[in-house]
């Protein structure tokens, strides 16, 4: 769709936050103008990290609510690791604004989501 983004640390994370701040996977269109931030997990074996995973998402998803408030944080959440534990995937997603898979269908319905969603 040649849309731009960048990956790396948010800015305002990095200044205010640098000890609970994580490195963002795509932020469309840019870091200095945020308007989806996105995170992928792809997993295909379980491990006690799932938990971890999920519990670190939900915390950085406030932070963006309260540094980008107008942000959407986005999660592409796939494999047959969080299939197998289902505890860690509710809480998972919960931590996003929209979750999506790397099925077909799911990248159409993405695609929809951005066109309606980036100025």
């Amino acid at each position: 769709m040649k849309i731009p983004f960048e990956k790396g640390d948010l800015e305002e994370l990095f200044k205010h936050k640098f000890d609970e701040k994580r490195t963002m996977d795509f932020i469309l269109p840019s870091k200095a103008n945020p308007q989806i931030i996105i995170e992928s997990s792809f997993l295909v074996t379980t491990s006690s990290g799932q938990g971890d995973k999920s519990k670190t998402e939900g915390n950085i998803k406030k932070l963006i609510e309260r540094y980008y408030p107008q942000a959407k944080f986005i999660g592409f959440v796939d494999g047959i690791g969080w299939y197998v534990r289902q505890g860690d995937l509710k809480r998972m997603v919960t931590a996003f604004d929209e979750v999506f898979t790397f099925h077909k269908d799911e990248i159409e319905r993405f695609k929809d989501f951005l066109k309606q969603n980036l100025k």
